[in-house]
């Protein structure tokens, strides 16, 4: 797949997926409340600390990622972009937590399959190049700045994980991605820099997990 493609849709990821963050209506009609089934929840495991929500586990399995966040429960929305290889679905799910003082502003997971054979196993110098735009595209795209990135790997499959700062350095944003097969993760959350060391965001971007 051309790099450039590659790149362009990076760019797409990013900006749609803050706007969404920044901007989604819970009650609109565009996205579809996706809840996990009683039987599926988890027993109460955590607590914001400011709002004292219930965090439980939210699965899903067309994704094929758990992860824990506030009331167990996220809003997926599919959005569809155009290129020359036909058109490349990004599934965004957010937990936006109702009360506006808790520590984080929203959490985020995305996700996006490439045509197959992309990301062959053995081509780990695409994978990393992909891997490392990915940050420099995330901080271009909110006009940011990277105060910090490393390197993670969960089952095999190589990640990063790093900190943007942006909005005239009120706000940051959290992330981790992996690649996983042809297919893209990517984790995120945000706050404001007053609020830049909380437990929640570690327990968000740490309680990830696809299968």
């Amino acid at each position: 797949m051309n790099f450039k493609i590659l790149i362009f849709c990076l760019t797409f990821l990013f900006c749609s997926t803050i706007n969404q963050a920044s901007n989604v209506d819970t009650s609109s009609l565009m996205y579809r409340s996706t809840k996990i089934p009683p039987s599926v929840k988890t027993p109460e495991i955590a607590f914001d600390i400011q709002s004292f929500l219930p965090w439980r586990e939210f699965k899903s399995f067309d994704g094929k990622f758990r992860v824990v966040v506030p009331e167990g429960e996220m809003t997926e929305k599919i959005s569809k972009i155009k290129t020359d290889l036909g058109d490349i679905p990004f599934h965004t799910f957010l937990n936006r937590p109702k009360d506006k003082s808790t520590d984080n502003m929203f959490y985020l997971v995305n996700y996006c399959d490439y045509p197959k054979g992309t990301f062959p196993a053995d081509s780990m110098d695409l994978i990393n190049e992909f891997l490392t735009t990915t940050i420099e595209q995330s901080a271009h795209s909110v006009g940011g700045m990277i105060t910090y990135s490393g390197d993670i790997e969960q089952r095999g499959s190589k990640g990063k994980i790093w900190r943007v700062q942006y909005n005239n350095d009120k706000a940051l944003i959290k992330s981790k991605c992996y690649i996983v097969g042809d297919r893209f993760y990517m984790i995120q959350t945000m706050m404001l820099r007053e609020k830049a060391v909380n437990p929640s965001a570690d327990k968000f971007l740490d309680s990830f997990q696809f299968f």
